[in-house]
């Protein structure tokens, strides 16, 4: 039991195996069931879903998408004979760093939101555009360096031959659910996710996978109606983001709880309070 007023407490046990859950109580899901899931809460709550990610996702790739138009690609032209850039390579390389910089900022909060929203929609509480990115901004810093320090141990492992960095990706897939749920930050919920996937890696491997074959099989139909014109190219693939990035995070969500259920006594009016104390 933690001894921080509002801090993490210690969960409750699990039932014993074969004990159907109480009332509002919640039991473990196969990877149908994960997945049955995410799409029945996504077209329930589909119209403010897709708001969350569009309020983000269309300013911020329309930017990108005209960034790399105009400073990705700088014109060349003669001189003589020599053939020079018409813009200086720092120029680019500068803007297109703080394009990114601003980018990864606002993905941030929008992880946040995005989570926080899928979240209330697996318990079955309504989704609240504005109090989801309130709640975004104000944990802003702490989703952030959670997405660094993830990032960060899952590249190494990539470095390390690959197969660590997978292990590492799994293991930390649930880190900003705790986060936007329980409360915990940095290292803290790190651990948490780790803790989760123990036991039940293979599971959350294999939903991690088919949650990733889905979407990318539907951003890359998307995009590739773009075609070669910038313009269109940009429309069909913040479409593909904003479809896409719902489920994904409702899978994330489920996928968590899915955990949470195999280890420990879990109901909708406990994540209902816990949602409520992380505000």
């Amino acid at each position: 039991m933690s001894d921080v007023p509002g801090g993490p407490t210690t969960p409750p046990p699990p039932p014993p195996p074969g004990t159907p859950p109480g009332p509002g109580g919640m039991r473990p899901r196969t990877l149908g069931e994960i997945l049955s899931e995410a799409f029945r809460i996504y077209k329930e709550n589909a119209a403010k879903l897709l708001i969350i990610v569009a309020v983000i996702v269309v300013p911020l790739s329309f930017i990108s998408a005209a960034g790399v138009r105009l400073l990705g690609e700088p014109k060349l032209h003669r001189v003589g004979t020599t053939i020079e850039y018409s813009r200086s390579f720092g120029v680019t390389v500068a803007a297109l760093l703080i394009g990114a910089a601003i980018g990864v900022i606002t993905w941030a909060i929008l992880q946040a939101a995005m989570l926080r929203g899928a979240a209330q929609a697996t318990i079955g509480d309504p989704v609240d555009v504005e109090a989801s990115y309130r709640w975004g901004l104000r944990r802003f810093g702490s989703v952030l360096l959670l997405a660094i320090l993830v990032g960060i141990v899952v590249v190494l492992g990539f470095i390390l031959l690959i197969i660590p960095g997978i292990i590492f990706l799994v293991f930390l897939s649930v880190s900003e659910p705790a986060l936007i749920v329980e409360n915990r930050r940095g290292t803290e919920a790190m651990s948490r996710s780790w803790n989760l996937v123990r036991g039940h890696f293979w599971h959350a491997l294999v939903v991690i996978l088919v949650a990733a074959i889905i979407t990318g099989v539907v951003q890359g139909i998307l995009t590739a109606i773009g075609g070669d014109n910038w313009f269109v190219r940009w429309i069909f693939t913040a479409i593909a983001q904003i479809i896409t990035a719902p489920f994904t995070a409702l899978v994330t969500v489920l996928l968590y709880l899915d955990l949470r259920a195999r280890k420990e006594a879990l109901t909708a009016d406990r994540l209902r309070t816990e949602l409520a104390s992380s505000t």
